[in-house]
């Protein structure tokens, strides 16, 4: 049936087939098609068996992949709260998806991936896009700032975030970032300097270490170098 709603869906399909970007004007544009398609004035009750039987499968299998979207309320609450629109917008701590945006296919195909045949995981699409397998700070810290400078101290989970991450921000707020890491656990430290959207400088290498106790079975050495890092990052990872 040719009608304006089945056109908008259309589009929308094709934009997720296109792999479109969600940034701003990416999700303006998905947000307005969804209103077109009038999709949100779909309830539950109107919906045939087999649709609902498909939502409810889908929703079965992938409400722990899409990182929290789907909880354990029933199928047909949710779908009334998503036809009614009520969540807030949100963000996280230092979002690296707010630097450089994700997919809508990626997002939808989930962090494990296995939806959609030909589009990569999340965690995959992350660790290349982000340098990171979660794309946010953890325990984010302002340790210092000044009229000209910020410091702060945040976590990625097990590698920092990628290059072109800090070139964005470097970019975007057209300043310098001096960017230190480290993490113990997978014994590697590093450094790098961004101006403007450009990478200057960069190094990195192994993280030295002291003796354990031998009196003590559960000890660990600690961390004693390189010299250079050793007062450029508030803690040494996990």
């Amino acid at each position: 049936v040719v009608s304006p709603e089945n056109l908008a869906f259309t589009r929308w399909l094709e934009m997720l087939q296109n792999g479109v970007e969600l940034d701003t004007s990416g999700c303006r544009k998905l947000h307005e098609l969804w209103q077109q398609s009038d999709i949100g004035w779909r309830r539950w009750d109107s919906l045939s068996d087999g649709v609902q039987a498909e939502i409810t499968r889908l929703y079965s299998a992938r409400r722990h992949d899409w990182s929290g979207l789907w909880s354990r309320k029933d199928v047909s609450a949710w779908w009334e709260q998503l036809c009614e629109n009520p969540l807030p917008d949100r963000t996280c701590p230092f979002d690296l998806l707010q630097v450089l945006p994700s997919r809508l296919d990626v997002e939808i195909n989930g962090f494990n991936g296995k939806l959609m045949t030909g589009i990569p995981p999340a965690y995959d699409w992350y660790l290349a896009r982000y340098g990171t397998k979660w794309p946010m700070g953890y325990e984010l810290n302002v340790s210092s700032c000044g009229d000209d400078f910020i410091q702060i101290d945040f976590d990625t989970p097990w590698s920092p975030p990628d290059a072109a991450v800090m070139e964005e921000l470097s970019r975007r707020y057209n300043c310098v970032i001096e960017h230190w890491y480290a993490e113990q656990g997978c014994d590697f430290c590093g450094y790098a300097r961004y101006d403007r959207g450009e990478q200057e400088d960069e190094f990195s290498g192994s993280l030295e270490w002291g003796e354990a106790d031998p009196d003590d079975e559960d000890s660990c050495p600690d961390v004693t170098g390189p010299e250079w890092i050793i007062n450029n990052v508030a803690h040494f990872g996990g």
